[in-house]
């Protein structure tokens, strides 16, 4: 594992403006709540292993907090497990709020905001995995954005301590082996989610394939500007009145989920290469957008910027 940060190397004042740094380089954009002393415990270390990376991180107590102006900041598209070695954590994401400890690991993504707090002084394993590389493996595709792992035994622990062995070892591993060996322990951790039942213990798995049936069909609509609940619930033969109750146990409604994937679609249209010669308004109305002011004002709501910025970053 290549060390990315240790406080110990570095002066009282720096400390907590590095530590931050070098969380946002390692993994994504956030912000880190610190004790009230300069005198921060931590250290970071990282390896990548084919398709996933994993870092070896050391905390004292604090809360890691990602919010919606960070999305923006968005250059990764994957999943977090947590593994902890020592200590206890509580993170929170969407409407699941997901205890941790050394038999039960956390899984969130990176595409909502979430809240991790860690509640004592703790190591962990951080394996970062790409979403479609996760997906493509996966024989289920209901897996919400956030759920517990059970890591105590069976096929969990076993993904769990290859992790572990991984860390360990990486510096006797060739570059070419951890490619293999990265590729093999996504293989384990897709097998790991398709048997555990964790993710949504408090949900009907009936209606979660039937949500991601839905959801994956708009997706695939929602540029038709003639999208509407009541064409939703026609084609997939419900009333309205249910469509809004599936999305209710997932804590917004049929529009605002619509609303948000259509914005995150045209933040990621305006922001790639690819589509430089398209301009910001036909983007927007291609998405379903039918007022430039309307879908720059929601733009900057949801991300923090305007939409002419996130083109020029």
């Amino acid at each position: 594992m290549q060390l990315v940060f240790d406080a110990r190397q570095h002066a009282l004042p720096q400390r907590r403006e590095l530590w931050q740094t070098a969380l946002c380089s390692a993994y994504i954009a956030l912000d880190a709540e610190l004790p009230g002393t300069n005198d921060y415990q931590g250290s970071l270390s990282k390896d990548d292993f084919g398709p996933v990376s994993i870092t070896d991180i050391r905390l004292s107590q604090h809360v890691i907090r990602r919010r919606r102006q960070h999305l923006a900041q968005l250059d990764k598209d994957c999943y977090y497990l947590q593994i902890l070695q020592k200590g206890h954590a509580q993170l929170v994401q969407g409407r699941h709020e997901l205890p941790s400890n050394q038999a039960v690991a956390a899984m969130f993504y990176s595409g909502e905001p979430y809240d991790l707090q860690c509640l004592a002084d703790i190591r962990a394993l951080y394996l970062e995995i790409p979403r479609e590389s996760l997906r493509n493996r996966m024989a289920r595709q209901d897996f919400p954005i956030a759920g517990n792992v059970g890591i105590g035994s069976g096929v969990g622990k076993l993904a769990a301590q290859l992790c572990v062995n991984l860390a360990a070892e990486s510096r006797a591993i060739t570059h070419a082996d951890k490619a293999r060996l990265g590729a093999e322990l996504l293989n384990i951790v897709a097998l790991v989610l398709d048997r555990d039942p964790g993710p949504d213990t408090d949900g009907d798995p009936h209606r979660l394939a039937r949500l991601s049936l839905i959801q994956s069909w708009i997706e695939q609509h929602l540029s038709n500007p003639e999208l509407s609940l009541e064409a939703i619930a026609r084609h997939h033969n419900i009333s309205v009145r249910l469509l809004h109750h599936l999305f209710r146990q997932e804590g917004e409604s049929p529009a605002e989920w619509i609303w948000s994937r259509r914005l995150q679609k045209c933040h990621d249209l305006i922001r790639s290469p690819q589509e430089m010669h398209r301009s910001i308004t036909d983007i927007a109305y291609s998405l379903g957008f039918s007022s430039s002011s309307h879908f720059s004002n929601a733009f900057k709501a949801r991300f923090g910027m305007r939409p002419s910025e996130a083109r020029r970053r």
